[in-house]
C-alpha cells in the first residue's frame, strides 16, 4: 500500500476525512487507520512522562484519532493510549474482495490463533490497508477492523452500470438494509459496480461509494454509435430548440466566462473536452456538470483519428474518458471526433454518439465577436448543432448577443442529448 509523506500530514489528512464525512453524510463515524512505522510507546496520557500502558510494534496497524501535531491517541485491541506522532504515518487503502467460499474470519491480530473480530461473507467488498507477515492482510469492512488471510483474498473487477431507481437509491455502508445509510445515487448515475453480495451491490461513483440494492441498477443504456449533424425537429406547435456545443476546453480563463453567461441566461451546453486540458483543469470540469451542461469526449490530443490505428483511437477514446470520470465521477455521454474526421474503424470504438455539427461559427478562425452571431443568423433553424470554442475570449465576448438572438427568435438551448430526441 502507498504511503504518504511526513506525519506533518496526518493532521490535516485526519481533518479532510471529517470535512469529507460531514459533505457524503456520516462518514466521519468510520476510523482513521494509521501504520506504526517505530516500534513506539503507548502512554496513559499524552505525555511520556505519564504510565506506560503498553507498545505498538513497526508494521502493525492502529484506529486512530490525532490529538494534535505531536500526539496520536490509538487504539487496538486491549490496548488504548497515546503515541507521539512520529511513530505513524497514513496508509492509502486498496480495494479487495472475500474469495473463499463460504467467507473468512477476521482477526484481531495475525494469527488463526487470536481472538475473532467478525466474519466476513464471501464477495465482500473490502479494503486492505497493507500487510503482516505469515500471509495477512489489515483490512477494513464497514465498522469492523482486522486481520484476514490474504490468500482469502482478490482484487475486484469493475463493470458500468446504471442507476434504475426514481427515487435514488439509497447507499448503505454495508452490506444491509440495516447498514449506516451514507447518502443516496440519483437516478440514472452510472457507476462502476465491483460485487454483488446477497443482493447487495457494491458501488462507486465519484466520492460516493457503498452498497445499494442490487435490483436497483441496470444494464448502461447505450443509445448508439451513429454520427449526427443535426438534432430531430419538434412537433407542430412545440419551441424550437437549438444545441450550442463548445470545443477544445476546458481553458481556465475562457471557460469560467461562458459557464456565467449560460448560467446568467438559464442555458444548457454541451462542451466537447480535450482530455489533456479536463485533466489539468479538473475544477472546471466539475463546475460544468454541477451547473447542468453535458459533457462530450473530443479526444485527449485531439489528432485527425482517421489517420489513427484503432489501438491509438481507443487509447485516445479511452484517456479522455478515464480524466472526465475522475472529475465527476461520470463518464462523457457523447463524442466530437477532431475535425470531425470519422470512418468505420473509428466508430467501431466509440459506443455513444458522435456528433458533428450544423453551423460551424468558425470562430476559430475570424476570431471576431460580431462574426459568431453572422453565422448562427445565416443557417439557423429548428434542430441545429452550432460549433464554438470555449477557449478563445472573441467566443466569449460574442456568446451573450448569440443567445440574445435565439432567445428572441423562439429557440431554446438544450444539450446535444436532448435534441437527438
Amino acid at each position: 500500500m502507498k504511503k504518504l509523506v511526513p506525519f506533518a500530514l496526518i493532521w490535516a489528512f485526519f481533518c479532510s476525512i471529517v470535512m469529507v464525512g460531514q459533505a457524503s453524510a456520516k462518514t466521519e463515524n468510520v476510523a482513521t487507520i494509521l501504520q506504526v512505522t517505530k516500534d513506539a510507546m503507548v502512554y496513559v496520557d499524552a505525555s511520556t512522562e505519564s504510565n506506560v500502558s503498553g507498545h505498538v510494534t513497526n508494521g502493525s496497524f492502529v484506529l486512530a484519532a490525532p490529538l494534535n501535531e505531536e500526539w496520536v491517541h490509538i487504539q487496538m485491541s486491549q490496548l488504548e493510549g497515546y503515541v507521539e506522532a512520529t511513530a505513524l504515518t497514513v496508509v492509502t487503502p486498496e480495494k479487495t474482495l472475500v474469495a473463499k467460499k463460504g467467507g473468512t474470519n477476521l482477526f484481531t491480530y495475525p494469527s488463526p490463533n487470536a481472538q475473532k473480530a467478525g466474519q466476513l461473507y464471501e464477495n465482500s467488498m473490502l479494503f486492505v490497508y497493507g500487510t503482516a507477515p505469515g500471509g495477512w492482510s489489515y483490512v477494513q469492512y464497514g465498522h469492523q477492523y482486522g486481520y484476514a488471510a490474504t490468500n482469502t483474498l482478490k482484487k475486484p473487477t469493475a463493470i458500468k452500470k446504471q442507476v434504475d431507481a426514481p427515487n435514488g437509491a439509497m447507499i448503505h455502508l454495508t452490506a444491509s438494509p440495516s447498514g449506516e445509510v451514507l447518502g443516496t445515487l440519483a437516478n440514472k448515475t452510472i457507476v462502476q459496480q465491483y460485487t454483488i453480495v446477497a443482493g447487495w451491490a457494491y458501488v462507486e461513483a465519484g466520492e460516493q461509494k457503498g452498497y445499494i440494492k442490487a435490483s436497483e441498477l441496470t444494464d448502461l443504456t447505450i443509445i448508439d454509435n451513429k454520427v449526427y449533424n443535426k438534432g430531430v425537429a419538434v412537433a407542430k406547435g412545440a419551441k424550437k430548440r437549438v444545441a450550442l456545443t463548445f470545443d477544445d476546453g476546458p481553458d481556465a480563463k475562457v471557460t469560467p466566462q461562458i459557464l456565467a453567461i449560460l448560467k446568467k441566461h438559464n442555458v444548457k451546453a454541451t462542451f466537447f473536452m480535450v482530455g489533456k486540458n479536463a485533466s489539468s483543469n479538473a475544477k472546471i470540469v466539475e463546475q460544468v456538470y454541477k451547473e447542468g451542461h453535458e459533457i462530450g469526449n473530443h479526444t485527449w490530443n485531439h489528432p485527425k483519428l482517421t489517420s489513427l490505428s484503432k489501438a491509438s483511437v481507443k487509447q485516445e477514446v479511452d484517456r479522455t474518458s478515464n480524466a472526465i470520470y475522475d472529475a465527476i465521477g461520470q463518464y462523457p455521454t457523447v463524442f466530437r471526433p477532431p475535425y470531425g474526421a470519422t470512418n468505420d474503424q473509428v466508430r467501431s470504438v466509440i459506443t455513444v454518439p458522435s456528433i458533428l455539427w450544423s453551423i460551424d461559427t468558425l470562430d476559430w478562425k475570424h476570431r471576431n465577436a460580431d462574426k459568431i452571431l453572422t453565422y448562427v443568423k445565416a443557417s439557423v433553424k429548428d434542430g441545429s448543432i452550432i460549433l464554438m470554442h470555449d477557449i478563445h475570449q472573441t467566443t466569449a465576448n460574442g456568446l451573450e448577443n448569440v443567445i440574445l438572438y435565439l432567445q428572441k427568435q423562439g429557440y431554446e438551448c438544450v444539450t446535444v442529448s436532448d435534441i437527438l430526441h
